[in-house]
């Protein structure tokens, strides 16, 4: 059962994977002519975090920058905040990214995966909050706050079916309110009591499982996710972001199995113990994922979870040998593509702003040092988009009075180079055929039926 559910989620990712890949590749074939003349006019987002294409995560990196300024305690870039501003919609919400925020919002869209998303919106509140954007981080808890299903937990999209991810999230937003997680309620059930159908127990504990978390039941045996069980247990953990340095015991909680007569411990404390547990068998690092076979990458880490990780352990206060191997491995793996690359420019525009910023995060919530944090933040900044520089055309001797193309001039023409390329078709034909294959995984996957 366990087997045939894990290859069921690997199905319904690799079809989801190879259906975003395919509208990727369609619409880029197909909007080639025009989309050389399209980034010759359209501003920069300036204030914004990073290089890389913010489409789905646009608003969840800015926000862990903000965050990670916070900790800092270094007022942030004001283009920064007000990029992130700009972003939410009318009704307080927030999608993963606008192009143009003159446009109104999607709606919510579980089928399509679109629109205002709990994820976006959940940590947006938390980060606003901390800034002091207070007026702007109630709104964006409001809208959050509606999306609760009955049975406690939060989906992505308002309407889909609740998970430990965007459950935690959520959480994490109303952390830093100053609610506790108990309180987050819908019709007299909690997100904890959500979050605790969700953990595993004593029939976990053969495979070192116990205190982890799934990220959905899907009707059957629990099956362990790190990336759920690593924001569970910081949400669980009632603090809000970005952490204070604490006490952090030595100690690893683990309920004894198959007895029930151990000591009570907390939701938040079995899964510490368990990150704890899972780190020190992969020498400090959450390993990452292999959805192909369905196991970790002995060898790897997922920067992104150790940190996470990291910042559970400080929260619930325990396993301060294995925080401190995590900040090991958080430390190292940032560096490495910057390590990598030729000039400063190139390793700024290596610089992924979220892994920075949980960085930073970790590192003060461990009680690393204010200069390792500012360096992290440093960084951060230095990946922010600015507005390009205004320049002025130098007119050719050879030019006409009235001309303005580059090419008559003999310079070079911003627009020659738009229009369908070689590559048009090939494109257009490849991400037609990876449309199809989506659409049959899907279809396959349905019919298999949601929770199986």
């Amino acid at each position: 059962m366990v087997a045939r559910q894990l290859q069921l989620r690997r199905t319904r990712f690799s079809a989801l994977l190879v259906t975003v890949s395919a509208s990727a590749l369609v619409a880029g074939a197909a909007l080639l002519p025009a989309a050389s003349a399209e980034a010759a006019t359209t501003p920069v987002q300036v204030g914004l975090f990073g290089a890389q294409d913010p489409t789905y995560d646009g608003a969840f990196r800015q926000s862990l920058g903000l965050l990670a300024y916070a900790a800092a305690g270094t007022a942030p870039p004001k283009d920064a905040v007000g990029w992130l501003l700009a972003q939410q919609c009318a009704d307080g919400g927030f999608q993963a990214f606008r192009a143009s925020t003159k446009a109104p919002c999607q709606k919510s869209d579980p089928a399509t995966f679109s629109g205002e998303d709990t994820n976006s919106t959940g940590i947006a509140a938390a980060a606003l909050r901390a800034i002091g954007e207070t007026a702007a981080a109630d709104r964006a808890l409001a809208w959050v706050l509606q999306a609760q299903n009955t049975d406690g937990g939060f989906p992505y999209f308002v309407g889909g079916d609740s998970d430990a991810n965007s459950t935690a999230v959520v959480l994490l937003g109303t952390n830093t309110a100053g609610r506790t997680p108990a309180s987050v309620q819908h019709g007299g059930v909690s997100a904890v009591q959500f979050l605790a159908t969700l953990q595993i127990g004593c029939e976990g504990a053969a495979t070192d499982d116990d205190g982890g978390f799934a990220f959905q039941s899907f009707g059957g045996p629990l099956v362990d996710s790190d990336a759920a069980a690593v924001q569970a247990t910081l949400a669980l953990s009632g603090k809000p972001l970005p952490l204070t340095a604490g006490t952090v015991s030595t100690d690893i909680p683990r309920a004894t199995c198959p007895s029930s007569a151990s000591p009570s411990l907390s939701p938040a404390e079995l899964g510490a113990g368990h990150l704890a547990r899972l780190l020190d068998t992969f020498s400090g690092a959450v390993p990452q994922f292999d959805y192909n076979t369905g196991t970790r990458i002995k060898g790897s880490a997922s920067t992104g979870d150790t940190a996470w990780a990291a910042l559970s352990l400080a929260a619930v206060g325990v396993g301060r040998a294995q925080l401190d191997a995590a900040l090991t491995i958080i430390g190292a793996q940032p560096l490495k593509a910057a390590a990598l690359k030729g000039s400063s420019a190139a390793a700024k525009a290596s610089d992924q702003p979220g892994l920075l910023a949980l960085a930073a995060m970790a590192t003060r919530a461990a009680g690393g040092s204010t200069a390792s944090v500012n360096a992290y933040v440093v960084r951060i900044g230095a990946t922010m988009r600015v507005a390009p520089a205004a320049t002025t055309p130098t007119p050719s001797a050879t030019t006409s009075a009235g001309s303005t193309s580059g090419a008559a001039s003999g310079g070079t023409d911003p627009l020659a180079q738009s229009g369908p390329t070689s590559m048009t078709p090939v494109l257009g034909a490849l991400g037609g055929l990876l449309v199809l294959l989506g659409a049959a995984a899907v279809g396959t996957t349905r019919r298999r039926g949601a929770h199986a």
